[in-house]
């Protein structure tokens, strides 16, 4: 009998030991700030929000948390010193920190932040490059190097295909990963299409299609299939520079973009001599354009506007990422833009440089 009941004991001792943990416990190591809270932040509702916090005492700290899939997670230090950012999933999560070089946190327990880890390598690597590339745009921009603004803007669009190459390589290698579908929305943005979203959705491992991730990609597919070619563009009323407002279907009779940017977009503004020659000249010939701002500073925008000598129509409500045009456009990255025709019908998405001459050039002759 002794026996027997040792046996259960030890099925049941086995039974929980290989349980799913319902929560993720964070067992952190900083040193270099003790009795300083820490707070684990969760994206929800739109924005990051307090999770868990604690106060750190002998150099270290435990905060807990739950994700019923992989999801990711920042640890902050008061507030704002980033101390680790990572994807949590549910059981035993590492931190190794010091105060005085936080940006060589270590975070182990987490297959998925592994692979995340992989990810975020290859994308410093490149991000490095890219503002090479950008610096030397700018200085040869400020030395009045055409070739050299030339050549640098093509090595920097190269990068970008190299980057959107290795983003859908590690999709398709992890395709079982909640990391995947992040990395779709984080590369991708305007892209893409509504049905490539669709695809790469099909594609994902049914595992994973309650991620977040998933259902903001899917968000996302549905607001693009608003502003789809072929699509009447939704109109908008926004305030002007000046204090007025403009409604995008007043324009309607020309050939219209849709130009979505920022005065603090370097991609933007290195588009801007671009468009500005194109303006320059179309604008009599039919063509227009509205710039969509999505600065938070009206004098940044003004003086964008003023610095690169942009003469068309310009709105914005001042909101950053919150605008409500671009949520209503499903503009996730910028530079972006729409080409409507005289009714207001969407005829292209996302032309720049020598695509949007040529597109142009084929509506309005040279």
């Amino acid at each position: 009998m002794i026996k027997k009941m040792l046996f259960l004991a030890l099925i049941s001792s086995s039974i929980l030991s290989c349980a799913k943990p319902e929560k993720f416990v964070i067992k952190g190591e900083l040193k270099g700030k003790d009795n300083a809270v820490v707070r684990l932040m969760k994206y929800g509702e739109g924005k990051w929000m307090p999770e868990d916090s604690a106060t750190i005492a002998n150099g270290r700290f435990q905060l807990t948390g739950k994700a019923d899939l992989p999801e990711l997670r920042y640890v902050v230090l008061g507030g704002r010193e980033l101390v680790a950012q990572f994807f949590a999933e549910n059981g035993t999560i590492t931190i190794q920190a010091y105060a005085d070089s936080l940006n060589k946190s270590v975070v182990t327990g987490s297959k998925s932040n592994e692979d995340f880890k992989v990810y975020q390598t290859e994308l410093a690597d490149l991000t490095k490059e890219s503002q090479g590339m950008q610096q030397r745009y700018a200085t040869a921009q400020q030395s009045g190097d055409d070739e050299g603004m030339k050549r640098a803007k093509i090595d920097y669009d190269v990068m970008i295909q190299n980057l959107n190459v290795y983003a859908k390589n590690f999709i398709r290698e992890h395709r079982k990963s909640t990391v995947s579908p992040l990395v779709a929305m984080m590369q991708f943005g305007q892209s893409i299409k509504a049905t490539e979203i669709d695809t790469l959705l099909a594609f994902l491992d049914p595992s994973i299609q309650k991620s977040i991730y998933v259902q903001e990609l899917k968000k996302i597919a549905d607001k693009m299939r608003a502003s789809e070619v072929g699509a009447m563009a939704p109109d908008f009323t926004l305030p002007t520079p000046d204090g007025g407002t403009l409604a995008l279907s007043s324009l309607r009779g020309k050939y219209i973009l849709v130009d979505f940017w920022a005065s603090w977009c370097q991609p933007c503004r290195q588009e801007n001599p671009n468009v500005v020659a194109l303006y320059a000249q179309y604008k009599d010939k039919g063509f227009d354009i509205i710039g969509v701002s999505l600065d938070r500073e009206k004098d940044a925008w003004v003086k964008a506007i003023a610095d690169d000598h942009l003469t068309w129509h310009h709105v914005s409500d001042l909101k950053y990422w919150q605008s409500e045009v671009a949520q209503k456009y499903g503009v996730t990255g910028i530079p972006f833009s729409l080409l409507l025709d005289k009714e207001g019908k969407i005829i292209a998405k996302g032309l720049r440089g020598e695509a949007l001459a040529q597109k142009l050039a084929s509506l309005l002759g040279q």
